[in-house]
């Protein structure tokens, strides 16, 4: 597991160690908010963000904003993964790269291993 907690020994992980950043939503104008990241990984000076949603869940548009303006003319690649995120369990794949969203398609464990080492020899060359 690539997150250093227990819940059995340290509680419930969302509860003790993810903030709260509606403190800050006065400090933005209009509905933008501070979002989370589920995951980075940075290579040869490239980003690749991923973000786990539930197997029937849906980006909200300011995330599909944000992703759309971080991955224009920049080293930002973004994975967002639907399945289950309990179990870490892939189903679907869906890549913002260069502005644009590509269309969503299946995408198993396996699947993802491979989008990742595709991304990371890209960026290495």
């Amino acid at each position: 597991m690539s997150i250093n907690h227990s819940c059995e020994t340290g509680g419930c992980y969302v509860k003790k160690l993810t903030p709260d950043w509606g403190f800050l939503d006065s400090a933005l104008s209009g509905k933008i908010r501070v979002t989370d990241i589920d995951g980075a990984v940075e290579a040869n000076g490239h980003l690749l963000i991923l973000e786990w949603k539930s197997t029937h869940a849906t980006l909200t548009l300011g995330q599909q904003i944000m992703f759309k303006n971080i991955t224009k003319n920049s080293r930002i690649t973004v994975f967002v993964l639907y399945g289950d995120p309990e179990l870490s369990i892939a189903k679907r794949i869906t890549l913002f790269i260069d502005g644009e969203e590509r269309p969503s398609q299946e995408c198993s464990n396996e699947e993802l291993k491979k989008w990742v080492t595709h991304w990371e020899t890209k960026v290495r060359k």
